[in-house]
């Protein structure tokens, strides 16, 4: 992304700090997603009430059936988010809780909150072991900017390439939950 693009967009953050996903989108950042994508033009499956990317349902699927095996069990809480569904979670809940409409990982097709994927679990832990390894990365977990609130539920697929990428510039506060939570569930 170019510098003009990084200032029309509003993002407040040198372009040299921010990495992008497979879709060439932004990671980590506030940024009005909406303006720069077309979900119309995009394969998608329906999984359930839930709307995944391809790309992102058959890593998704890998991952759940991998976590699965090892007595983790991965369920999507809440995907895919329109404009008009946003603005209803931003009204009930806030801007400390919500992001706002345009702006949320959710309206990408690639974004999901898991289900009982709280910052004190299991499944947590297993998903900072392993996520990364899917494409997959906790953006409001480790993220940059810090006005909403850590959200070990909500994961991000970005392709293994940018996932790699950020599992390595987040390795000591990865290590360091992966320690805290291993006190409590051992190795898994």
């Amino acid at each position: 992304m170019s510098t003009f693009l990084a200032q029309e967009s509003g993002i407040d953050i040198h372009p040299d700090k921010i990495f992008y996903d497979f879709m060439n989108m932004p990671i980590g950042v506030p940024f009005n997603y909406i303006d720069f994508i077309d979900i119309r033009n995009q394969k998608y499956v329906n999984i359930g009430s839930d709307k995944l990317l391809y790309p992102a349902y058959i890593e998704y699927k890998k991952m759940k059936a991998d976590a699965l095996r090892k007595g983790v069990n991965i369920n999507i809480r809440s995907s895919y988010r329109s404009k008009r569904t946003q603005e209803i979670v931003f009204k009930k809940h806030g801007p400390k809780i919500a992001e706002t409409p345009g702006y949320s990982e959710h309206h990408l097709l690639t974004t999901i909150d898991i289900r009982y994927a709280g910052e004190n679990t299991k499944l947590f832990l297993w998903l900072l072991k392993y996520g990364f390894d899917y494409g997959w990365v906790p953006t409001y977990y480790f993220r940059i900017e810090k006005n909403i609130r850590k959200e070990a539920w909500h994961w991000r697929f970005v392709g293994v390439e940018a996932a790699k990428w950020f599992e390595c510039a987040w390795q000591d506060d990865i290590n360091q939950e992966i320690k805290r939570l291993s006190y409590q569930f051992g190795s898994i």
